[in-house]
């Protein structure tokens, strides 16, 4: 654990550096994008857990820390010169944005006032996010176009795979906190065994791309963690437990950034 805090206090400090506009770059456009990526998608996860654990002081710190670290990113990406070439992109972020991040806070507000949310709104919010994604991802490749960078095959999949994993916990948590998970769910283009299938090919995929001499711990840690979490995905029907998977979900993610790390330019 203690390991697990210091590489995310490096992963924090990395960020900060790369963000200041002395050290700004097209690979920061790219970076940020990505950044923006997670924070959506792990807000809702995160909004799931503060709803079925009757508003968990502990997921509502989780959800603010989220969106304002994304009023962040999304601040500096516009800051950067290479963001010029994306600018209508960045638009339409914006804007897709304000629309989830109203929806979300309501939520969180009445989940906090009086204990439940409108299930309307709730549902409402959970499409917008697949919007919100969907606009995220194809501005990261209208960055890579304006930009004329592609990252090297394995950070694109270590990405990819950041992002299955943002979304397999967000379905997990929210079918596995509430009795109105299957009308949340309806927000996912896929369905958990089909992202887990995904999220196995791909990793796969990562171990043949990575750098052997500085991966090996990195990627053991990966495996040791997605076997249980593929093992949960599997026996859902039986057992159900978000507390763990959001747990090793959160773990996986940073030992995939930190192969981000490894291998960027």
């Amino acid at each position: 654990m203690k390991s697990l805090l210091n590489f995310r206090s490096i992963l924090v400090l990395a960020f900060a550096l790369l963000s200041s506009q002395a050290f700004a770059t097209p690979q920061q456009l790219l970076s940020n994008v990505h950044k923006m990526r997670l924070l959506s998608a792990e807000s809702l996860t995160n909004f799931y857990m503060y709803s079925g654990l009757d508003a968990d002081t502990k997921y509502g710190k989780k959800i603010l820390n989220n969106l304002n670290e994304f009023e962040k990113v999304l601040e500096n990406t516009r800051l950067l010169p290479a963001a010029d070439g994306i600018s209508d992109s960045l638009t339409q972020v914006d804007a897709s944005w304000a629309k989830y991040d109203k929806l979300i806070r309501i939520n969180y507000k009445d989940m906090g006032t009086q204990g439940f949310s409108n299930v309307r709104l709730v549902d409402e919010m959970g499409k917008i996010n697949a919007v919100l994604l969907k606009i995220l991802s194809q501005t990261y490749q209208d960055a890579k176009i304006s930009t004329g960078i592609t990252p090297p095959e394995v950070v694109e999949t270590a990405r990819t795979l950041s992002i299955t994993m943002e979304e397999i916990t967000s379905q997990y948590a929210a079918r596995g906190t509430s009795n109105l998970g299957q009308v949340f769910i309806g927000s996912y283009e896929r369905t958990l065994e089909e992202m887990a299938v995904a999220f196995r090919t791909d990793l796969a995929d990562l171990k043949t791309q990575a750098n052997p001499d500085n991966s090996k711990r990195v990627l053991r840690a990966i495996d040791s963690k997605w076997n249980f979490m593929e093992r949960s995905i599997k026996n859902y029907n039986e057992n159900t437990v978000p507390f763990l998977v959001t747990s090793y979900s959160e773990r996986i993610i940073v030992n995939l950034e930190e192969l981000v790390v490894m291998h960027d330019f």
